[in-house]
């Protein structure tokens, strides 16, 4: 591995370590919005670090998704159930964000923030970042 893919997979890490952190804090305020963005770029930042693991860089949103199922989920390198956390993460954030719903409750965020630090715990534990 290169060290400018260790520097993106650390960078990586280090963005959805951060959202983790403001998404939980976030929660605490019920700032339900932003606490949905922030959950989803958790999970997003850590498709991005596992991608990067394979040498793909930096796509857009939708690319990420695609990709990570195909590299990751279909190849059982991760567990299907993080990559069905990440599914409802972002259709949950796609609708909140750009949709007509409103974000999610106090009660559905709660799961959804084990979900991102699942994610995030996997991403580390695969990546030897644990």
């Amino acid at each position: 591995m290169t060290p400018e893919t260790q520097d993106l997979i650390n960078l990586r890490l280090y963005q959805a370590d951060e959202s983790l952190k403001e998404a939980r804090l976030l929660v605490q305020q019920d700032m339900r919005l932003g606490a949905m963005d922030r959950i989803y770029f958790t999970m997003f930042y850590c498709a991005c670090a596992l991608l990067a693991s394979k040498e793909f860089g930096p796509s857009r949103d939708g690319n990420v998704a695609a990709k990570f199922h195909r590299e990751f989920i279909k190849t059982g390198l991760i567990p299907q159930e993080i990559g069905d956390r990440f599914k409802r993460a972002t259709q949950l954030h796609h609708d909140a964000d750009l949709g007509s719903k409103t974000p999610p409750d106090s009660d559905r965020l709660q799961e959804l923030l084990v979900d991102a630090d699942s994610f995030l715990t996997t991403t580390k534990l695969f990546l030897g970042k644990q």
